[in-house]
């Protein structure tokens, strides 16, 4: 039996990898994997428009958060960009970072500066994973990030829509 290929080198890894970030992260809006880029993208909605002040000091707490993390546990950062689109009425930031050097605990640590933020609202989509689902999903993903470094080439793109998830070979 043939498995279906996503474009990347003949395996679902980087579908899954997609599917188990957006399943652990309620808040995460859409990820896209570039393996030509070696860059994975997860994008946030913030209710609201946010403005230049809100939006430096957003950058600067998630860049310094990371960078400190990494250099906690003695892991190269080899690079990190913060970017927003305000759209009607909420504000879309975008995380993006390599695939050499990304782990699944900096998804988290964004998302808790985000909602530390008093003046930002992150919209997400509720779940009902137990505690328990979420551990092994944050160690499927390791998995799987480990796995998209060492193969593939295509990109895949995860989008959450009203509580269903679609994927993109793009």
């Amino acid at each position: 039996m043939n498995m279906p290929s996503f474009g990347w080198g003949g395996s679902t890894r980087g579908l899954g990898t997609l599917i188990a970030v957006i399943m652990r992260y309620p808040e995460v809006s859409s990820v896209q994997c570039a393996p030509e880029a070696k860059t994975i993208s997860v994008t946030f909605v913030v209710r609201g428009i946010v403005d230049d002040e809100a939006w430096e000091r957003v950058k600067d707490d998630v860049v310094t958060a990371l960078a400190s993390y990494r250099q906690m546990t003695r892991r190269p950062l080899n690079s990190i960009d913060l970017n927003r689109e305000p759209a009607a009425g909420v504000t879309t930031l975008e995380l993006m970072r390599d695939t050499d050097t990304v782990s699944v605990e900096e998804i988290g640590i964004a998302i808790e500066i985000l909602r530390d933020q008093a003046d930002l609202t992150v919209l997400f989509d509720p779940h009902d994973l137990l505690e328990e689902d979420m551990m092994v999903q944050e160690e499927t993903i390791q998995e799987r990030l480990l796995a998209l470094i060492e193969e593939g080439s295509g990109r895949l793109v995860a989008l959450r829509d009203e509580g269903r998830v679609l994927i993109f070979n793009t």
